[in-house]
This record gives structure tokens, C-alpha cells and sequence, in this order.
């Protein structure tokens, strides 16, 4: 049994929000309409914004070098990673390679469709420029020989403001205190104005992204967004070709450094070599020893063997050192390339690889962000804690390097001891023989490894490539002008509809009988349509087929069943303060109660502020007031009006004290006297709100009628009412609301009291 109460609430609930809708619909569709006019209007003017993108492939070099080659191992730049490599691509370093190849300073715009629209190379024109930069100059094409110039209300260093407006010749050097400059005419030009801006500096205005393909693969594609679609193609194969370009340049680099080391130790050992042949020779000459014994040749050929081990150590030592250097001073770490130098030389690569990464990704944060920035304090953090573990990995290395030394050492002493068992004129000869066979094995190494380098790097290719170059732009991926009509449109109507409710919240007017039902239980007698201004205010004498006709015919019906049978009806009528409609309800009442065979008769008791006998054309000289006062009798102040069964009582001049009359004995008097001619006696009372005269009448009535007038009365109105109600002590309480608004507020056929409004129309006149 609770199910269905439960319902109706929601259904009630459900057609408050959809009166609140009907009641400010021009409202919200009037927001909807801008909100779409301006999402359109934006979605329009927003300029295209074009990507072109290319892929390329990252190549992941392999080393096939043994590891005792000593060399190569102390100059390989170490494995290439794609998230070094797209740092590497966003850098600003290969972008100004880049834009060497891309014109970002000369910017020629003119207008389509009211739009502004960049032409890049497909200008009538082409402006050289020595002064002036990034002052927006305008041209008007004159004909194929001249042209028109405006600068407009630019400003100089100083801050003084400049115009300027001449005609010139195409090829003509226009110069001035402001600019210098040249514009040589191109082809014949099509629109009527056009305008461009120079630069000095050759910026790119778009956005550099690189990404991988996939997951685990070494492609990267490199997308540039711009303006433009012919330049962001171009830009973003310029960024591709130099990206190949420097990776070649690197490749060649390190071969140079390769090639340079390996010169400077074959200039030491090339020396060393001729001194130790010279000395031979020298030796041979002096002395009787042609060759050595078989003892002395074995021991020669080990001994010679641990001393070239031990020249292998001490270069290592060396290259660790300086590596060492660079790393405790932290110059050309940049440059620093090293993988496998003995033991542990894996671990020493992976760190060396890291920390150059970690300074990279610093400088490019750096271009954007100061020392302060969370990303870049941490990668300081990084870099510091690699370094120290790169030098405590060297120490390490170098620890290793002085164990094996002392151990050749220790066995070039074995052997040396070996050759001193020997003749002097055999032991001088064979340790000559053995410093020229050393320095000859590392010479002929030097060598090879100098030819092996030189073939390098004269045949330099990168071992990256460009798998797809970028296509030009067939359409823009920004703005989504469907998408920004559409969130317009939704955006207009969430606002709208908002406002509506919030409207409907702050505005404390009673607009619905909803209104006044959901604030008290006082009984509603109906409502009164809106009454247009006319001449005559009887609308339902005027218009009796009216819709207003209708609901007064319904407020009888329901009076009807308010009245004792065979008794006279006394209603009395009051509002809270003027301007609710009281008078009109009393003299449309008065009409149809007429109308209905039934003897009746209005008072006019709102003495303070007569109107009533203006409603009737009737005269004012005697009334209520002289009533009241004694002044008149009752017969003398009934007026007849041109209406059958329908007599007024106006309120006659305005008394002094109007509370007195209308509180006094004779006032209950008039009353009871109407009651044996009339069947209906209507009172026209004060509005309560302002007067305490209302109150009295009220205790004299068999109902009294409280008007309230949609979009007019205050909700706190109500608060009267109930005060009034919980007197117990007015007969027949209820209230009317008046003025509604029937279409503005959805009121139809089938709507509320079943008037059937819908089959009535005012009266063709």
C-alpha cells in the first residue's frame, strides 16, 4: 500500500522539474544558442593545426672484437638505447640542425572567410629584411609594379608609438628610422591584403614528439605538429635527416680520436723502436756475439713476451687514469666512451652509458627549467651517486692492474735473473734483442689497428636509417571542430538548465499552486488565468467563453459547497499588500454570481484607497464611509448597476479614521440587514498585510478568499495565512491564486481542476 504513495511523490517531483523547465524555456534556449553560436564561432577561428610524422630505425651496432683488443675496447661508444636516442631527436642541439633547412623567420599571412591563414611559400611575395624586425607590416597590392605598406600603431624601443602608410615599388630598398627592407614580387597576387611578420632568430613554433613503435622495437616515430602542413612535413624530415647526419658525424669523431691516440703512442714507439735497432747495431759492431745461445734465445723469447703483457697492462693503466681525471673533474664526460677494460669492465660501460644519460636528460630539463625544478634536483642527485661509483670502479680496476704488474714484473725479474747466469757480452745482447722484439710487436699491432681504423672511417655509415619519410598533411588533427559544437551545445544546455534551477531556488515569488500547496494545508479554491488590460475589467461578463470566464465559474461551483443552505453567502476578499488583484477577483466574482441568478452585492470596504467605483463608472460622493458614520442611510449609498442582479456599495470619501467605522457596531448592522435582500454579499476588503481592518471583516464572513498573484506575492506571504488559520477563529479560510500564467506555466486541458481551458479562446471581437 506504501508503493504507490511512493510513486506519486516522485511523479509530482518529476513534473516540478518539468514546469521549472517549461517556465524559463526561452531562458535556456536563448544560453543553448549562444553556447552553440560560440562553440562555432571558436570551432571556426581556432587555427588548423597539421602533424606529419616519419619513422627511423635505431641500429644497435655489433662489437666482434676479442677481448684482449685493448683498443677498441677503451674507444667503442657503447650500445645505443632508444630512450637515449629520443632524447637525443627533442634536443635542441639537433633541432637548430634541423632548422637550417626550415624557414621559421618569414611568417606571410591574409584573410579567407574572415579567417587568418599562414602561406608559408605560397605568397605573391618574398621580403628581405636588414631592420625591423617583428613588426607587423601590412600590404596592399596596388598592381604588378606596386604596392601599398602599413605599419599600425607599433611601438619603438622607447616605447613611442609609429604608424606608417606609403606606396612603393616592387624591388625598391624602403628605408626608414623603424625598418630596412626589400619585397620582390613573385607571381600576381589574388587577395587584397596581406600581412607578414620577420623574425630574427629561426625558432620552430610546433611540438617535437618521438615515441617507440611498439614496445621492444628500435623504430621511433617522430611526429611534428604546426600550422602548416607543408612545413611540418618538411621540418620533420630536416629533424630526421640531421638526426642520421649526426650519428655519423659522432661515428666519424670517434674514429678521428681512434686514429689520433693511435698516431701519438706509434710517434713513442716508432722512436723507441730505431733507438733499440741502433742500438743492436751499435753493440754488434763493438763486440764478437753475432747471435744468441739456445739458453738465452728461450729465455729472450719468454722474457719478451711478459714485457709486451706488461706494456698491454700499463696502457690500460693509462687510459684508466686519464678516464679517471675526467671523471673527478667532470670535463667531456659527454664524450667519455668505454666498454671492458680488463675485469669488471662490463659494470664500469653500463655506469660510464648511465651517467652520460643522466647528464643528457639534465641539459634538456635545463633548457626549460631552472636548478630548483624536483626532475632536475634529482638527476643531480643521480649523477653524483654514479660518479663516485664510477671512480670507486676505476680504483678497483686500477687495484686489479697493479696486482698483474707486480705479478709480470715479479716474472720479468725470474727471467732476468735467468739471463744474468749468462756471459755479459750475450746477456747486454740478448736484453737489446728483447726491448727491439717488444717494441716491434707493439709497433706492428699499432699498425694494424691504424689501418683497421682508417678503413672505418673513411667508409662511415650510420647504423641508423629512415625507415618512412613524412607525407604531407591531408587534413588537420586539431581543433575537433565536431567535438567542440557538440561539448558547446551540451555545455550550453547543462548551463542553462542550471540556471534555470537556480533561478527557481532564489526566486522567492509563488508562481504555482505547487507552490503554495507544498508550503501550507490551507484549502486552494483554484486559480485565475491571467486577465489582459482592457478597458472593462469584467472579463467574464466581456468574454464569457474566456478561459478567465471558466475558472470563475469553477470558484463558484466551489463556493457553492462553502454556503449554508437558505443563508445569505458573505465572502470576504483580502491580499496581503496591493496590487494582488483583490478588486478584480471581487468585481469578476460579484459578475458571475449574477450571472448565475443570484442576487449580490459588492462592498467596497478598501477605503483608504477606493477604486471600485471607477471598475463601474459609478459616482463616489456617498458610500461606506458615510455609512459607517451615520451620515447616510443604507438605501441612499446601494447603487444600481447596468448588470441584472449585481448592486455596489462604493466606499465614499476617504474618512480619517477608516480602522473605527469598520470596527464599529453599525458595520455587523449593514451586514445582517444585506443578508435579508441579497443571496451573496461580497466584501472588498483592506489588504491585510498593511491594515488590521481585513481581520474584522474576515469574523463578520462565511468565507474568506486570500489572493495571492503568481510571480507577484512573496512565499513568505504564506506566513500570514497560517497565522491566520490557526486563529480558529475565520470561518471558511482559503485562498486564491490569481494572474497565472496558463502557457507560460503548462496549464492546459486535463491540467489541475479540469476546467478544460483548452476548449475556450477569447472572444473574436
Amino acid at each position: 500500500m506504501k508503493t504507490p504513495i511512493q510513486n506519486t511523490e516522485d511523479e509530482i517531483d518529476i513534473k516540478e522539474i518539468f514546469r521549472t523547465l517549461f517556465h524559463y524555456k526561452y531562458m535556456i534556449i536563448l544560453i543553448l544558442l549562444f553556447s552553440t553560436l560560440l562553440s562555432i564561432y571558436i570551432a571556426y577561428f581556432k587555427p588548423n593545426v597539421y602533424q606529419a610524422s616519419t619513422t627511423v630505425e635505431v641500429g644497435l651496432p655489433n662489437n666482434n672484437y676479442g677481448r684482449n683488443d685493448v683498443i677498441n675496447m677503451a674507444l667503442d661508444p657503447g650500445k645505443l638505447i632508444p630512450g637515449t636516442e629520443i632524447a637525443i631527436i627533442k634536443s635542441r642541439f639537433l633541432a637548430n640542425k634541423a632548422l637550417k633547412k626550415v624557414d621559421f623567420t618569414h611568417k606571410y599571412y591574409t584573410t579567407h572567410h574572415w579567417k587568418e591563414v599562414e602561406l608559408y611559400k605560397n605568397a605573391p611575395f618574398k621580403v628581405g629584411m636588414l631592420k625591423g624586425y617583428g613588426i607587423s607590416f601590412d600590404l596592399y597590392p596596388i598592381n604588378n609594379k606596386s604596392y601599398r605598406l602599413v605599419v599600425e600603431n607599433a611601438k619603438d624601443k622607447n616605447g613611442t608609438s609609429w604608424s606608417y602608410d606609403k606606396v612603393h615599388q616592387y624591388g625598391e630598398e624602403v628605408i626608414t628610422k623603424h625598418f630596412h627592407l626589400n619585397i620582390v614580387r613573385l607571381k600576381k597576387a589574388k587577395e587584397n591584403k596581406y600581412r607578414f611578420v620577420i623574425s630574427k632568430n629561426n625558432h620552430y613554433t610546433g611540438s617535437i614528439k618521438a615515441k617507440r613503435v611498439s614496445k621492444y622495437s628500435t623504430i621511433l616515430r617522430i611526429t611534428y605538429t604546426d600550422n602548416v602542413p607543408l612545413r611540418a612535413q618538411e621540418f620533420v624530415n630536416a629533424l630526421a635527416q640531421a638526426y642520421i647526419r649526426q650519428n655519423i658525424e659522432k661515428k666519424t669523431k670517434e674514429a678521428t680520436l681512434k686514429l689520433n691516440f693511435i698516431d701519438k703512442q706509434l710517434k713513442n714507439i716508432t722512436k723507441n723502436l730505431k733507438s733499440s735497432a741502433v742500438k743492436i747495431e751499435e753493440f754488434k759492431k763493438g763486440s764478437n756475439t753475432i747471435s744468441l745461445s739456445s739458453k738465452a734465445e728461450v729465455i729472450i723469447t719468454q722474457m719478451s713476451a711478459v714485457e709486451s703483457k706488461l706494456e698491454e697492462v700499463n696502457m690500460e693503466n693509462k687510459i684508466l687514469t686519464t678516464l679517471y681525471n675526467q671523471i673527478k673533474k667532470g670535463r667531456d664526460i659527454g664524450s667519455i666512451s668505454i666498454v671492458g677494460i680488463g675485469s669488471g669492465n662490463e659494470t664500469l660501460a653500463n655506469q660510464i652509458q648511465m651517467l652520460q644519460e643522466a647528464i643528457l636528460k639534465k641539459k634538456i630539463l635545463r633548457e626549460d627549467y631552472t636548478e630548483m625544478y624536483p626532475a632536475v634536483v634529482k638527476l643531480k642527485r643521480e649523477i653524483s651517486y654514479l660518479k663516485r661509483n664510477i671512480i670507486n670502479s676505476i680504483k678497483n680496476l686500477n687495484d686489479n692492474i697493479k696486482e698483474k704488474k707486480r705479478l709480470l714484473e715479479k716474472s720479468i725479474a725470474k727471467y732476468q735473473k735467468s739471463l744474468n747466469t749468462l756471459p755479459a757480452d750475450e746477456r747486454m745482447y740478448g736484453q737489446l734483442q728483447r726491448k727491439f722484439a717488444v717494441n716491434e710487436k707493439i709497433y706492428s699491432y699499432l699498425l694494424e689497428k691504424r689501418s683497421e681504423t682508417a678503413i672505418v672511417k673513411a667508409a662511415t655509415v650510420s647504423t641508423n636509417r629512415i625507415i618512412d619519410t613524412a607525407l604531407l598533411p591531408s587534413a588537420p588533427i586539431q581543433p575537433k571542430r565536431n567535438m567542440i559544437v557538440l561539448v558547446g551545445v551540451i555545455l550550453g544546455l547543462i548551463i542553462g538548465i542550471a540556471i534555470a534551477f537556480l533561478r527557481n531556488f532564489l526566486d522567492d515569488r509563488i508562481q504555482t499552486e505547487e507552490d503554495i500547496k507544498h508550503a501550507i494545508d490551507t484549502p486552494l479554491l483554484g486559480f485565475i488565468p491571467h486577465i489582459k488590460e482592457e478597458k472593462s475589467k469584467l472579463k467574464v461578463l466581456s468574454s464569457p467563453k474566456s478561459a478567465v470566464a471558466e475558472a470563475f465559474r469553477n470558484l463558484r461551483t466551489n463556493l457553492q459547497f462553502m454556503v449554508r443552505k437558505d443563508q445569505a453567502h458573505v465572502i470576504a476578499v483580502t491580499s496581503t499588500i496591493g496590487g494582488e488583484g483583490k478588486t478584480t477577483v471581487c468585481i469578476n466574482l460579484a459578475a458571475i454570481m449574477s450571472m448565475a441568478n443570484k442576487k449580490t452585492i459588492l462592498l467596497n470596504l478598501d477605503m483608504r484607497k477606493p477604486t471600485l467605483h471607477d471598475k463601474f463608472n459609478l459616482s463616489n460622493q456617498y458610500g461606506m464611509s458615510t455609512l459607517l458614520s451615520g451620515s447616510t442611510s443604507l438605501g441612499k449609498v446601494i447603487q444600481k448597476t447596468e448588470y441584472k442582479n449585481l448592486d455596489v456599495i462604493t466606499s465614499g470619501p476617504i474618512p480619517p479614521n477608516p480602522s473605527e467605522l469598520i470596527q464599529g457596531e453599525l458595520m455587523e448592522k449593514v451586514i445582517d440587514k444585506l443578508r435579508e435582500v441579497y443571496d451573496v454579499i461580497i466584501l472588498d476588503t483592506p489588504p491585510i498585510g498593511l491594515v488590521t481592518d481585513a481581520r474584522t471583516l474576515m469574523h463578520l464572513a462565511d468565507t474568506s478568499i486570500y489572493v495571492l498573484r503568481s510571480n507577484y506575492s512573496k512565499k513568505d506571504f504564506v506566513n500570514k495565512i497560517k497565522e491566520l488559520s490557526d486563529l480558529k477563529e475565520i470561518y471558511g479560510l482559503s485562498i486564491l491564486l490569481n494572474d497565472v500564467q496558463i502557457e507560460k506555466h503548462g496549464y492546459g486541458y486535463g491540467y489541475g481542476y479540469g476546467y478544460g481551458y483548452g476548449y475556450y479562446e477569447e472572444d473574436k471581437k
